[in-house]
This record gives C-alpha cells, structure tokens and sequence, in this order.
C-alpha cells in the first residue's frame, strides 16, 4: 500500500521512481493528506522524548506536529515524518468514530497520538498503532520491491543464501547497503532487513556454494 503511494507520488513529480526518496518528497507527500504540517513544533509539554504527534478531527484531514529537536539528524526526521504519515493514513478513521478516544495524560488530547524516539521504529506489537507506524516509516523509506533488488545484488556478489546474522560480515554487507541506498539509520535498515527475513538465525547452509 505505501510501496505504491511513494511510487506514484515520485512518479507525479518526477515521472519517475527513485531511491532514496528525499526529505522534501516526504514533507510534500504528508502536506497533501493533513491540514497541518508543522515541523518545528515545541512538543516539551507533552513529555520526555516526545518527536510526533498526529492529532485527529471528526470531519477533515489530521494535523501533524514534529519536534524541532528532531532536525538536528536527517534520518531520525525522515524516520517521524514518516511514521506520522502511518497514523495518518491508517488511523484517521479510528477518530471519526465518536466513541473513538485515548486516555487522557497532563496536558496531552484524546483524539491525538503522541510518539516517542523509543518506539518510533521497533514498537511492541500489543501498542498496535506505534507497531503499525513504525512499520509504515520501514515500507515508504524502503519500499520492499526495491529493497530486494538491492538485497539481491548484495546475495549475489557475497554467494548469500538464506538469512544472516545481524553482526556477521553478511549481514553488515546488507545494513549498510540499505543504509547508504535508502538513506536510513543503522538501526531502521536492520529491523526492515529482519521484518521481511533477510536478517535472522542463519541456515545450516551459509552460502550457494559451500
């Protein structure tokens, strides 16, 4: 699903589909589904480690604040834009239930969902709507069709066969392949990696040859 909105929003602009996607690219998509984008916000009074936060309506498009703290590393701003843009997307309709509310917390709303750096990427699966935004950010920086060319050549010139082990020679091969070719962080391109089994407990088999 966000393979494809990435793909034709690229297309839109650029007529054409590459990667990595930019910064600005990110923001233009996110802009055309919200009614608010504000990138610079002071979210201090939310809490401790608080980057993002979607705040939903009954009627219309959803708003969306960023941390300014969070542009002082250009992956971990690609990292929340994006996985804002999952709540956006796959939450709105959540809020335009009337009954739809979150626990109320300090100074915090129950139509809006506040993010933390620590469960932006690799969020449990029983917070189910951090889960599924931090999915969201891995398929639109990394959208897999293309992240499996990428993995393919790497399997190819290195004779991988089956998955590798996060910390081997392999699997470093492959972090920093999705790192450089997505422009992602270490630890965003590994859960990816893991998530679609290219990472993982190796196979009794470690390469085609051997």
């Amino acid at each position: 699903m966000f393979e494809k909105l990435v793909g034709d929003h690229l297309r839109s602009k650029h007529g054409k589909v590459e990667f990595p996607i930019s910064t600005d690219d990110i923001t233009t998509l996110i802009e055309r589904d919200v009614t608010d984008l504000d990138q610079y916000a002071d979210l201090t009074m939310y809490g401790t480690g608080v980057e993002g936060v979607t705040e939903f309506a009954r009627a219309g498009k959803p708003r969306v604040s960023i941390s300014n703290d969070v542009h002082r590393f250009e992956n971990r701003l690609r990292t929340t834009l994006t996985h804002e843009y999952g709540h956006v997307i796959l939450h709105s309709y959540l809020f335009a239930l009337e009954q739809r509310q979150l626990a109320v917390d300090g100074n915090r709303k129950p139509n809006a969902i506040y993010c933390k750096r620590d469960t932006m990427i690799s969020a449990s699966k029983t917070d189910w709507m951090e889960w599924q935004a931090g999915y969201v950010s891995g398929a639109a920086l990394m959208p897999k069709t293309y992240l499996q060319k990428l993995v393919a050549e790497i399997q190819h010139a290195r004779n991988i066969y089956g998955p590798c082990e996060p910390g081997s020679a392999n699997g470093e091969a492959l972090i920093s392949a999705v790192v450089s070719g997505f422009a992602v962080s270490r630890e965003a391109a590994t859960v990816r990696l893991k998530i679609l089994g290219y990472l993982g407990r190796e196979q009794a088999i470690g390469n085609l040859f051997t």
